[in-house]
């Protein structure tokens, strides 16, 4: 059975993924749900945010809501409004515009940029230097994140901060054989990726400069990590519960468990004779 949960886990899912920004139009509302229709664009996923753009002239225009896509069908895609809280300014007016048919949508938004948590550093440049289609924030920038909030072990949350401080799109967790990539904000798998690379060495959290993260002394977070695959797998699926790839590496981490807890149980049952014992029973 774990041998086939690992055939299974290579047989990955791959998507194709919008790599730089695209644009669409508003093609209906409804209001009271917050959600709307734009036309199908290729490469679309469910979980991708966007942002709507209302241009008052050709020269001037105002992002007026982020948006997450929750549905693709064949004719039209449709996406629920997200209040873009990083605009407000309490010591500036704001507008009371609304978005209207018509409007513009970008979706992908920051997608060109992007956030790798690697096991170790070979892996990191590995990864980093044949994806050059991507600007990499390098890892230190996060790692200065979690040292504020007293994080050695990252949540969601910090990597969604850390993305709408730093204009990251995109984060992508690079595994045994395979590199998933996450839209930064919703946290869905929008990237399912095979490679050919195999992790030999881990350091925790993951690759960075900083030698120490400060913890906190309770709460999410605060606690060191001890493994790398099983940490971000869970993380992971809080987002993505009914993902089969998610599902089928729980299952093979679980077996690999199973295996381990069953050969230790078996190793300390076995009775161990050293030499005085030895000497006893040949007198005897």
């Amino acid at each position: 059975m774990r041998y086939l949960l690992s055939l299974l886990l290579l047989s990955t899912y791959l998507f194709a993924i919008i790599s730089e920004p695209v644009h669409s139009k508003i093609t209906a509302i409804n209001e009271d749900e917050q959600i709307i229709s734009i036309s199908p664009i290729a490469g679309a996923q469910v979980g991708m945010y966007g942002i709507i753009v209302q241009h008052f002239t050709d020269a001037h225009a105002t992002a007026l809501s982020w948006i997450e896509v929750t549905e693709i069908q064949a004719e039209r895609i449709s996406a629920k409004m997200i209040p873009i809280y990083a605009l407000e300014q309490s010591a500036l007016p704001t507008g009371t515009w609304t978005a209207k048919i018509g409007d513009e949508v970008i979706l992908g938004y920051n997608y060109h940029r992007a956030l790798l948590i690697a096991p170790n550093l070979g892996m990191y440049k590995k990864v980093t230097g044949y994806h050059k289609d991507k600007k990499w924030v390098h890892p230190d920038i996060f790692t200065t994140v979690l040292s504020s909030h007293g994080h050695p072990s990252p949540l969601q949350e910090d990597f969604q901060y850390t993305c709408r401080a730093n204009n990251i799109g995109l984060v992508s967790f690079l595994f045994d054989k395979s590199i998933i990539t996450v839209d930064c904000q919703s946290f869905k798998i929008v990237q399912n990726k095979s490679t050919s690379i195999t992790i030999d060495e881990t350091q925790l959290p993951f690759y960075t400069r900083v030698a120490n993260i400060e913890a906190n002394w309770f709460g999410d977070g605060s606690d060191e990590m001890t493994e790398y695959s099983p940490y971000y797998v869970s993380l992971l699926a809080e987002s993505n519960p009914n993902n089969e790839w998610i599902q089928t590496y729980q299952k093979v981490l679980e077996s690999e468990k199973e295996d381990e807890s069953w050969f230790s149980s078996w190793f300390s049952s076995v009775k161990v004779i050293n030499e005085a014992d030895q000497d006893t029973l040949e007198d005897d």
